[in-house]
């Protein structure tokens, strides 16, 4: 090599080195999105009617939702949330914890149990909060009325802030609990995403909510569905929130990674309802949990932030395993089943928004 060419080749290496040391290094993935799970049985009505009189008995008071009030009248409470005010301060609330969305579970389009689904899409300030559905209770309509409520999808879908994953794919969970049968199912799932297509919704992408991973996602693959996930955790083989919440991460979320099913990961507050023992619903009658004898403590607002931070490690850790890049909380407000992100009535009548403060720490620290 001449002098010349020794001298070039040095100042390449040089500059290559140079470049080397000011390369940035790759962004960090953003956080998955975090969604939490409305049922929304505090509007007025029927169902209204029975949850006082399971959250009314002393001992479960402490769960009331933030805009309830005690009476002198039995059940002790009144539960009303049907307001603008109700659901402007929720979306507050839920907005500046950092949850970017709410996935409703489907009732009735016009029905009692779908009031506050109708206040939040009617409400100015809703696009702080975006939403999605939990397909219940109308997917599996008689033939007559399903044209009526594939429509009602497609319009939800149309809806400003209707969270979609996956470059453009509106969510859907679909809640294993519901009269699901899986062949009229898959049937109606192959015309949603064809309508949807043809309207230029995008594709749905669908996860399907059971109890154990491995049945799970041989059922979603029958019925079309694109993913797994959980409404809730009922391990109670535990009192301790910590364990319990440990048993969750283990038995859904390292499961279905090993099972390589595509999953959406559960984050749950809790699950106990003693409340509906000591005086039962009308559509839960003689379940199971009527003889179970050990229940999950409370879990404190730090045990919950905790069992979260895990949650967002763990979908850093893996981001094969969940594809839509979305966790699901178990809950808002399921109150009297033990499991609530939203603020309770605290002392002197004022919120008790710890468990928001708890989210909020994790999510916008």
């Amino acid at each position: 090599m001449t002098v010349r060419g020794t001298i070039l080749f040095l100042l390449a290496v040089a500059g290559a080195l140079r470049a080397g040391e000011t390369k940035e290094a790759p962004a960090p993935m953003p956080r998955p999105t975090v969604g939490a799970i409305r049922w929304d049985a505090w509007s007025g009505g029927p169902v209204t009617a029975q949850v006082e009189r399971t959250l009314g008995h002393p001992p479960h008071r402490f769960r009331l939702p933030w805009f309830a009030r005690t009476v002198e009248a039995e059940p002790g409470v009144e539960i009303r949330g049907d307001t603008d005010a109700v659901m402007g301060r929720e979306i507050e609330w839920a907005a500046e914890a950092g949850i970017d969305y709410w996935a409703f579970l489907e009732y009735p389009e016009d029905g009692e149990m779908s009031r506050a689904l109708r206040r939040y899409l009617a409400h100015p300030q809703r696009e702080r909060v975006r939403f999605c559905m939990i397909l219940h209770s109308q997917v599996s309509c008689a033939p007559e009325a399903w044209p009526a409520v594939l429509q009602r999808y497609l319009k939800l879908f149309r809806e400003p802030g209707y969270l979609r994953v996956l470059d453009g794919r509106p969510l859907l969970y679909l809640f294993k609990g519901g009269p699901v049968d899986a062949e009229p199912v898959r049937t109606r799932f192959a015309e949603l995403r064809a309508a949807a297509r043809q309207a230029n919704l995008g594709d749905p992408y669908i996860a399907y909510m059971g109890f154990n991973p491995a049945a799970d996602w041989e059922k979603a693959r029958q019925m079309g569905a694109d993913a797994i996930s959980a409404y809730a955790y009922a391990n109670t083989g535990t009192k301790i929130f910590a364990r319990f919440s440990e048993n969750l991460e283990r038995d859904y979320w390292n499961r279905a990674r090993d099972l390589q099913a595509p999953c959406i990961p559960l984050v749950s507050t809790g699950w106990d309802k003693r409340p509906r023992m000591d005086h039962p619903v009308s559509w839960e009658k003689d379940h199971d949990y009527h003889r179970t004898r050990t229940y999950v403590e409370t879990a404190q607002p730090e045990e919950i932030a905790a069992h979260l931070k895990r949650a967002l490690a763990w979908a850093a850790q893996n981001p094969q395993a969940m594809p839509a890049r979305t966790l699901i909380v178990y809950s808002w407000n399921e109150y009297d089943e033990g499991g609530w992100i939203a603020p309770t009535l605290g002392a002197g009548g004022k919120p008790d928004d710890a468990r928001i403060r708890a989210f909020k720490s994790v999510l916008r620290p």
